[in-house]
Order: C-alpha cells, then sequence, then structure tokens
C-alpha cells in the first residue's frame, strides 16, 4: 500500500520591495541566453509535443529592453538515427526557433544532441526525454499565511518507485516548484502551493488553473533551484537568468565565451482546476 507524504510548498518566486534602493551593479560582458525547454505530453490522444528554442544576449541588471539574436543555426539531432531536425526564425528579428513537428522528442530510449552555430561560435548540449508522475487529484485548501488572499492548491502525484525522481511543477504566472522524491519514493505524495497576494496574481471563483508535471533530472533540478532563488521577482524567470547561474550549454568553439540557458526534454502531463468560492 503506498503511503500519502504531505508538504507545503510556498511559491517560489522573490517579490519585490516597494522602497527604491541605488545600487552600483556591474555590467558584465554581453552573453548567449539560449533558452530551450520541450514538453512531451504522452497522456493526450494523440501524443502532443510542444517547445521553441528563444535565443537573447543579456543585459544589465535593470535594462528593459532584452536583445534578441538572429540567424542562428539551430537543430536537434536523434543520436540514434542521425536524423537532424532544423529549427527555423519564427519571425526575422524574434530570436524565437521552431520545428514544424516535434513528436521525434516522444522516444525515451533516445539521446539528443541540441546544437546553436552563431557568429562563428558553436553551442550544443544533450538531453534525454525525462518522465513524470502523474497527477492523481488536484483540491483546493483553506491554508492562509500572508492573508485572506492567499489560495491553497493541494496537488497529489504518483510517485514511480523503481528510479529516483525530480520534478517540475508549473503553476502558470511563472510559478515553479521543482521536486525531488527522495523521501516519499514509491509512495504517494501531497503537497500544498500557495498563490499569495505578492504573487500578484488575482484568482477569482471560475478561474482555471492549468498545473503542469514536468520530468526533469537532477541537474535540471540544481539549476531550477538556483535559479528559483536568484529571482527578482515575478516575472518570467527564463527570459533573462542572473549571470551566475549556469546550465547545460557549452560553447564547443571558445570555453571562456560562455553562454547561459538550458536544454531539457520533459514528459510532461496537465490538469486543469476550476478554483471555488471560498
Amino acid at each position: 500500500m503506498k503511503k500519502i507524504f504531505h508538504i507545503v510548498a510556498l511559491t517560489l518566486v522573490l517579490t519585490s520591495c516597494e522602497d527604491v534602493v541605488d545600487l552600483d551593479t556591474p555590467t558584465g560582458e554581453v552573453r548567449l541566453n539560449i533558452d530551450a525547454h520541450f514538453r512531451v505530453y504522452t497522456q493526450e490522444v494523440p501524443v502532443r509535443a510542444t517547445g521553441q528554442v528563444v535565443i537573447t544576449e543579456t543585459v544589465n541588471f535593470f535594462e528593459e529592453n532584452i536583445p534578441t539574436v538572429s540567424g542562428a543555426n539551430v537543430t536537434i539531432t536523434e543520436r540514434g538515427t542521425g536524423v537532424v531536425h532544423i529549427l527555423e526564425e519564427t519571425e526575422q528579428g524574434s530570436g524565437v526557433y521552431e520545428a514544424d513537428n516535434l513528436n521525434f522528442l516522444n522516444n525515451f530510449e533516445e539521446t539528443f544532441d541540441f546544437s546553436v552555430a552563431v557568429d562563428g561560435q558553436l553551442y550544443s548540449a544533450t538531453a534525454q526525454t525525462i518522465p513524470t508522475a502523474p497527477i492523481i487529484n488536484i483540491k483546493q485548501g483553506d491554508l492562509e499565511i500572508f492573508g485572506e488572499e492567499d489560495l491553497e492548491i493541494i496537488v497529489t502525484i504518483s510517485d514511480n518507485p523503481d528510479r529516483r525522481d525530480f520534478y517540475l511543477f508549473d503553476f502558470g504566472f511563472a510559478l515553479y516548484t521543482p521536486l525531488d522524491d527522495q523521501f516519499f519514493d514509491g509512495n504517494d505524495f501531497e503537497f500544498s502551493f500557495l498563490y499569495t497576494e505578492d504573487d500578484e496574481v488575482d484568482l477569482q471563483p471560475g478561474d482555471v488553473i492549468t498545473v503542469i508535471s514536468d520530468g526533469i533530472d537532477e541537474q535540471f533540478f540544481n539549476y531550477m533551484e538556483l535559479l528559483l532563488e536568484q529571482a527578482d521577482g515575478g516575472g518570467a524567470i527564463f527570459s533573462s537568468p542572473p549571470a551566475t547561474v549556469r546550465g547545460n550549454i557549452v560553447n564547443q568553439t571558445d570555453m571562456g565565451n560562455i553562454a547561459f540557458g538550458y536544454f531539457r526534454v520533459s514528459e510532461a502531463i496537465a490538469q486543469d482546476y476550476t478554483v471555488l468560492e471560498d
């Protein structure tokens, strides 16, 4: 019989203060930021795969406009078959690269080699499709920590007992919770997530929340924990990660010219929940 474990997970983005503080921030060298996140929804019929590559340049701490990178040659190669899949820029100047079909990522036995060639530099990374845990229940709780505007969502998953698993739960609005199954391996696991007033999320009865369970590896788990610790607010944390957080992207041309960002492929399971009256 599976045991059920329960924890409370607070929103893992830091909220910004209202006080204005003048800081001397270093400009630093301009680096590439390559975000390549892909999901395979294996429980949908037919199976659906989504994702894109976003290439930008790092900017100063207070810079609002993030420069995009065009003209890159972006590919994903199936190592076992040698088949190369080309990702094209969706619109000139967008810095967003997509493939016509991503269903080839629905292969848990394959290794995928990712590459970006731009400005005489070759960047690469490797990933496999990481399995996730099914969401078996979502319900609404009544826990309040920061005030009456808190909304508690309780999620139950069923962990696989045959492997060490890491998960990333996406609650929308750039709010995430990474989980390690070390202490609930092979059991059903229940945890709470709080939407708080500081998250600047105004959820009302009748609104639909989509919770996504992503399978991730230990390296990306550690990456996400660092990224969330250093996040400066409720914005999209993948848009311009702090310069001290390194992902799995490697510059094969010049090791000293590092790039930030991450390439990962996750099995994903999504479930909707409709917010109820208190």
